[in-house]
Order: C-alpha cells, then sequence, then structure tokens
C-alpha cells in the first residue's frame, strides 16, 4: 500500500513539474522570455497539449470552451499517475525472478489500464456536461 501511494505522489508530482505547470486555465501554453534573446530568437510551441489531453479530448470530445484546461490536466494527470502506480504494483506483486516476464506483464497491462481508466474520466466528464453534443 505504502508503495502505490508512493508511487502515485512521485508521478503526478513529475507530471505537474513537466506538463501542468506549463498551461493556463484556458488552455494557452506558458512560455518564459529569455531576457537576454528575446529579440534573436522566439520560442515555437510544436505540439499544443500533451499527446494524452489531445488523445482524451478527441475521444470523449471535450469542449475546451467549458472546461478549465488546467484542472482537465490536474485530473489526467491523477489518471495517468494511478495507472501506473496499479501496473508497478501488480507487477511487484508477482513473484517471479525473471524481469523480461515482469515487463512482459506489465506492457500486456499498460492499454486496457488506461482504457478502462479514460473511459471513466470521459463518462465523469460527459455527466457533467462538458462534451460537445455530437
Amino acid at each position: 500500500m505504502i508503495w502505490f501511494i508512493g508511487t502515485v505522489i512521485v508521478a503526478y508530482l513529475l507530471y505537474y513539474v513537466f506538463i501542468i505547470r506549463k498551461y493556463d486555465a484556458k488552455g494557452n501554453r506558458i512560455v518564459k522570455k529569455n531576457k537576454k534573446n528575446s529579440r534573436k530568437r522566439k520560442e515555437v510551441d510544436v505540439a499544443r497539449y500533451p499527446s494524452e489531453v489531445e488523445l482524451f479530448i478527441y475521444k470523449y470530445k471535450v469542449d475546451i470552451k467549458k472546461v478549465n484546461f488546467r484542472a482537465m490536466l490536474k485530473l489526467i494527470g491523477l489518471t495517468c499517475s494511478i495507472d501506473i502506480a496499479i501496473i508497478v504494483t501488480v507487477v511487484n506483486l508477482i513473484k517471479i525472478n525473471n524481469i523480461y516476464i515482469q515487463l512482459g506483464i506489465g506492457i500486456l497491462l499498460i492499454v486496457p489500464i488506461i482504457l478502462i481508466s479514460f473511459g471513466i474520466l470521459g463518462k465523469v466528464f460527459k455527466k457533467k456536461g462538458l462534451t460537445k453534443h455530437v
């Protein structure tokens, strides 16, 4: 149980530091300008959103105008960190000494767990009325 909670906390903190901090509530990327080279270089943002967020928005038809984007990022980050913790915990509970078998089990668990957790999150967004009615 402590391993699970520790994994959730570490994964969420990493997601927060590297992804959530970079966006505001409307979904605009926060770009810090370099004062020394402000005239020389402009930072060009190639990807608008992280890939898991774009997948979630596309699959569940989330209306960006209705959603606080930063709050959505926090929910998706929490969901991803719980997924990672579940996979790590299950793989550690399996008492097999061969690391390749454990790695294979972890890889097999990734897709179903992500699909189930994003499906639940998508239903929550639909129930709150944050999706487009297509």
